[in-house]
């Protein structure tokens, strides 16, 4: 059944949809359920920097405010995700001065190397060790072949997916924490202060 609108009596009650998620502690091997406070924190934990322009910090945090709401609406995932790419994009027309799009300015991101593989904290922690495994060269190591790898894996993501969004996908994915924090690390790269 399509999402309704909510009865007003459960306005700041959880989406029963939260009840499935549980937070797991491999130290103990238990488990709990998910609650707001956690939600919180980890959205909380997502921030641009103050080098960031204030008109891009205010289209992120808003998509970040439409994350934290999705433990009321669930569905309000996507939008929220929709509205994170919009601000790379929107980031990367403020970086470059040109009416780009997504793929057009992840492009030139990446040719002019505003954007490297090393300086994304979610692909250093998670992508090379999974893909290339602990034998790797460190992001930052001479030896590695291609400091934007990651990127370009971006370069060829970032567009479809944020597509599958603007133009209807029945399919909801869960959390959208990681798509954030590589929002995040991309627009924060563009911003380093020098």
């Amino acid at each position: 059944m399509p999402d309704m609108l909510k009865p007003f009596d459960q306005i700041l009650e959880a989406d029963s949809i939260w009840r499935g998620f549980v937070l797991y502690n491999r130290e103990t091997g238990t488990s709990r359920d998910r609650t707001l406070r956690d939600h919180y924190s980890g959205i909380e934990s997502i921030t641009l920097m103050q080098s960031v322009p204030e008109s891009v910090r205010a289209q992120f945090n808003a998509a970040r405010n439409l994350l934290l709401y999705s433990w009321f609406v669930y569905s309000f995932i996507p939008i929220a995700q929709l509205h994170a790419f919009s601000s790379v994009e929107y980031a990367i027309r403020i970086k470059s001065g040109k009416p780009l799009m997504l793929r057009a300015g992840l492009e030139l991101a990446i040719k002019e190397q505003w954007i490297k593989d090393s300086d994304f904290r979610y692909y250093n922690i998670n992508v090379r060790h999974d893909i290339l495994g602990e034998d790797a060269p460190p992001a930052s190591s001479p030896d590695a072949e291609d400091i934007q790898a990651y990127c370009k894996i971006l370069l060829d993501s970032f567009p479809y997916l944020r597509n599958e969004l603007a133009h209807g996908n029945p399919m909801t994915y869960p959390g959208g924490l990681d798509l954030f924090a590589i929002c995040a690390d991309l627009i924060n790269q563009l911003f380093e202060p020098s």
